[in-house]
């Protein structure tokens, strides 16, 4: 049995007994080295001293390196003598590795006679579990570049052998390989978007979505903390496209049945349109509208210098600006978004709100305000206009994750935007079609996070309209939220729809985590942070939901009337019960809230108003029970409880 050299993980040798041999670590180091060589090259080449001692300890001082690399040669002489093994040959002037008289994982890198894709794409997987000389200590710069080197020329040779056998895998056994291969690959490049879909497709076939959805947002968090700002993972992928030439990717799905699901290249996807509408809104003489117009103008120059976003020439904005039909011009033209801006006052300060819509489906992305004072605007116009600029083309490309899988594709797009306006209107047969459109975008892009979320809010919506009585509905929001999660961590809505289920399914914990990482990733995206304050209000966090709610209203003023009733709940448990009921008087509709009312009217001491909602409720829900509906409403802390039961009995419940 001959000597073995181990190299991935710990550089070690090891004898004919199967124990460690010792070695001079710089000797198994410039055996790897050499060996890498002889592969390239041809084998049998001497290579000169004077070159491997640059390699090895990387130091202008020749003489110095020399007098080190005779002291190595001695040691490993001398320990080849005892081992009974030449693994270097040395010569005067060279150095020649001598590959038969040792066997190791290097060797075993080449491809075999007649070995199959998924026999070497097992083969290689079991090579690269641990990296190239993990284990090595002292390093010089040469040497840490070569390694590097070695371990990207490792991951694009497991990447190739990924791509031959994956139309091939047809059994569990080889997607359980495919996963390992992908988790590998997912190790060193996390951003990767094939192989975040190859593993989505496995763990999907495995059952094991949860798994998938952690592992991904454990290594974005994990890539964040490495950097002394947050990481853009979609802006890393954008910078390696153009740094490719812009090469399409090429897009791969795992065969979970007995044919083969091979995508060809993914179509090139025409640029968002931007528009920006100038200011309006104010009454405003002087030089302040005429300055706002020339900062909207500012932006709109430096956003034409990027190649991420298309945008609309500020006279053809002027003319959307001033026309009645508005969305009718923009539907037209096909703009993706819309910055709306509008001069206002704030304690007499004039300013600038701006507020980026996606047309599409009306949301607000972003929303800020920014001062206007006289002397600000003209020696900060520049300033500002970069930052509206920059936050801009952010918002937009973020945004524009779910495109890369959707464009193209109208017919998807129209369900999803179909889906999307039925479930707003809260209504069963709404709901229910609005779920059979998001499925309908479905077929046509299965991993679709915004579709998946939008499954998640019927399930979610069709609970509460059914009085809660099905926990299943439940089960399936919170399978259809991390299914969303996993498709795109980068979507704020899928982290929004599990803490909403999260919430309902009692575990308010992981509510409250779910939604803070909503916030994070979308800071402006309103009805997210509304539902963050009603989480924090079941959270017994009162003073915490107030402020979200606050927020969320001031990023959607023509709010839904869910904000109100989470601001109106938030103003119950701190005790501000006229606070509340003033919340509860700008519904639209006013009959959900009648048991809050009730309540606030009862604490503070209006018992003809207390009964007269008492009586409303009762109209409505004659079993209902103070009780039992304690029992399934969830609250972090007792004294919130006893706060609506003690209400609740006073008002007549």
């Amino acid at each position: 049995m001959k000597l073995r050299l181990e190299s991935f993980g710990e550089l070690r040798l090891i004898d004919q007994a199967g124990r460690p041999a010792a070695f001079p670590e710089k000797g198994l180091l410039a055996i790897c080295y050499l060996l890498d060589r002889d592969l390239r090259d041809g084998a049998g080449s001497e290579y000169p001293r004077s070159a491997l001692a640059r390699f090895l300890w990387d130091s202008h001082d020749n003489s110095d390196i020399m007098a080190n690399l005779r002291k190595t040669i001695s040691r490993i002489q001398m320990r080849q003598t005892e081992l009974g093994a030449e693994l270097l040959a040395f010569t005067a002037t060279g150095v020649r590795v001598r590959p038969d008289a040792f066997s190791g994982d290097f060797f075993e890198l080449a491809n075999p006679e007649g070995e199959g894709a998924l026999g070497k794409l097992q083969r290689l997987v079991a090579i690269f579990r641990q990296d190239f000389l993990a284990g090595l200590t002292d390093q010089s710069a040469s040497t840490r570049q070569w390694i590097a080197g070695q371990r990207d020329r490792h991951m694009a040779v497991l990447v190739d052998a990924l791509k031959t056998a994956l139309p091939m895998a047809r059994s569990r056994e080889d997607v359980s390989l495919i996963k390992e291969a992908a988790l590998r690959i997912f190790r060193e490049a996390p951003d990767d978007e094939n192989i975040r879909r190859i593993l989505l497709e496995a763990y999907e076939s495995e059952g094991q979505l949860e798994k998938a959805r952690r592992l991904f947002e454990t290594s974005k968090h994990e890539l964040e903390s490495a950097f002394d700002i947050g990481l853009d993972v979609q802006a890393l992928g954008e910078v390696r496209k153009i740094f490719d030439g812009g090469q399409q990717l090429q897009s791969f799905a795992v065969p979970l049945t007995d044919g083969v699901r091979v995508p060809g290249p993914l179509p090139r996807c025409p640029l968002p349109r931007l528009v920006l509408l100038p200011p309006g809104g104010t009454d405003a003489i002087g030089a302040l509208p005429m300055l706002s117009d020339a900062l909207i103008e500012d932006v709109t120059i430096g956003l034409c210098a990027l190649n991420t976003v298309s945008v609309v020439a500020p006279h053809t904005a002027a003319r959307i600006a001033r026309n009645a039909d508005k969305d009718q011009l923009i539907k037209r033209h096909s703009i993706s978004y819309v910055l709306d801006t509008r001069l206002s006052h704030s304690a007499g300060i004039p300013a600038l709100f701006v507020q980026l819509i996606h047309a599409g489906s009306d949301e607000v992305i972003w929303a800020e305000r920014f001062s206007l004072e006289k002397y600000e605007l003209i020696s900060h116009r520049r300033d500002i206009a970069r930052q509206i600029a920059r936050e801009l083309a952010g918002q937009v490309r973020r945004h524009e994750t779910m495109r890369d899988s959707f464009e193209g594709n109208s017919a998807a797009y129209h369900s999803y935007l179909l889906g999307l306006r039925d479930v707003k209107r809260l209504a069963l047969p709404d709901v229910r079609r609005s779920r059979k459109a998001f499925r309908e975008a479905l077929q046509h892009s299965t991993h679709f996070a915004p579709a998946l979320s939008g499954l998640s809010r019927t399930y979610l919506v069709e609970w509460l309209l059914t009085a809660r009585g099905d926990s299943q509905l439940l089960g399936l929001a919170e399978d259809y939220a991390n299914r969303a999660i996993v498709a795109d961590p980068s979507f704020a809505a899928g982290f929004r729809e599990l803490g909403v289920a999260k919430l309902y399914l009692g575990d308010i914990d992981e509510s409250v985590l779910a939604l803070k990482l909503a916030e994070e990733l979308s800071p402006h995206y309103a009805d997210g942070i509304a539902s963050y304050a009603d989480t924090l209000v079941h959270a017994s966090r009162p003073a915490d939901a107030l402020a979200k709610i606050e927020r969320a209203i001031s990023l959607n003023p023509l709010c839904p009337t869910d904000y109100l009733w989470t601001a109106a709940g938030a103003n119950f448990a701190l005790g501000h019960y006229a606070e509340a009921l003033e919340q509860i008087s700008i519904m639209d509709d006013r009959t959900p809230a009648d048991r809050l009312s009730a309540a606030c009217w009862a604490m503070l001491g209006d018992m003809k108003n207390a009964r007269i909602y008492m009586r409303k409720v009762r109209e409505i829900y004659p079993d209902f029970d103070v009780d039992k509906w304690l029992s399934v409403v969830p609250f972090k802390e007792q004294w919130q409880k006893e706060q609506y039961r003690e209400a609740l009995r006073r008002a007549g419940f």
